[in-house]
């Protein structure tokens, strides 16, 4: 297990999902050792309406994962956590093994504590980890959304407080001039303006632009500044690399 474990929310089945995932698992998989996916749902007695968490769970799901952890991965368990995901009353708990034998019992021993959470396993050969990158993983908007919160998490942390409009920096490369031309023209349509363009170098081979606006960069507004240049950076064949601005105190 990484420390670089992060959450976001998507729909699963038509259904409001909370997805916590270990982004670091991504930079190894699929791991040839490791070419089972097994799973653990853990049913829970009192979810919200509409599926996810409530607080009356809250507490014995978390020690419900410190079991998990405890008992099942580390060293020389040939085990790894890669995510879970919470939707539709449920809590499923991924991993990956390299054996798939005993799993059942292995989770009903840590599950010993609990004997009024319902909880169902499985595993499945899986190689690829298709669960891991096709159902946990972030897509690229969603890894957008998760960098945006961070970036207000680290303002805050500088005592920023997240309620004042100042100049956000955005920047994004393309494989051409013509279609970085054509992303700033449309996001100045949008109201940002040109900071700097640049070519290629020694360093880089892409065409790159640095654009500003005057924004609030708030947990409940960053996404929807961001989202529209990260789309219309794709749509011309390019890549949203991020924003930048001053801490306010």
């Amino acid at each position: 297990m990484s420390e670089n474990w992060d959450f976001y929310f998507k729909q699963v089945e038509d259904k409001p999902a909370s997805m916590f995932v270990d982004l670091d698992a991504a930079l190894s998989a699929p791991d040839a050792a490791l070419p089972f996916m097994a799973y653990a749902r853990v049913r829970m007695p009192n979810p919200r309406e509409d599926g996810l968490s409530s607080q009356e769970d809250y507490e014995t799901l978390l020690a419900i994962e410190d079991a998990f952890t405890a008992g099942l991965t580390g060293e020389g368990r040939a085990t790894d956590y890669v995510g879970r995901c919470t939707t539709n009353g449920c809590r499923d708990f991924v991993f990956y093994l390299a054996q798939p034998e005993g799993w059942d019992a292995r989770v009903a021993e840590c599950m010993r504590a609990w004997p009024d959470y319902e909880c169902e396993t499985g595993t499945r050969a899986e190689p690829e980890w298709t669960t891991y990158f096709e159902y946990l993983y972030p897509g690229e908007a969603d890894r957008q959304i998760i960098e945006n919160r961070r970036v207000c998490d680290s303002l805050e942390s500088h005592g920023d407080r997240l309620q004042e409009a100042r100049e956000i920096d955005h920047w994004a490369h393309f494989a051409d001039q013509a279609a970085r031309d054509a992303y700033v023209a449309e996001a100045m349509q949008a109201g940002f303006a040109v900071r700097n363009l640049w070519g290629p170098d020694d360093q880089d081979d892409r065409y790159g632009a640095d654009l500003w606006r005057s924004d609030i960069p708030a947990y409940n507004t960053i996404d929807d500044v961001t989202l529209p240049l990260f789309h219309l950076a794709a749509k011309h064949g390019g890549d949203y690399d991020g924003w930048e601005c001053e801490v306010l105190n």
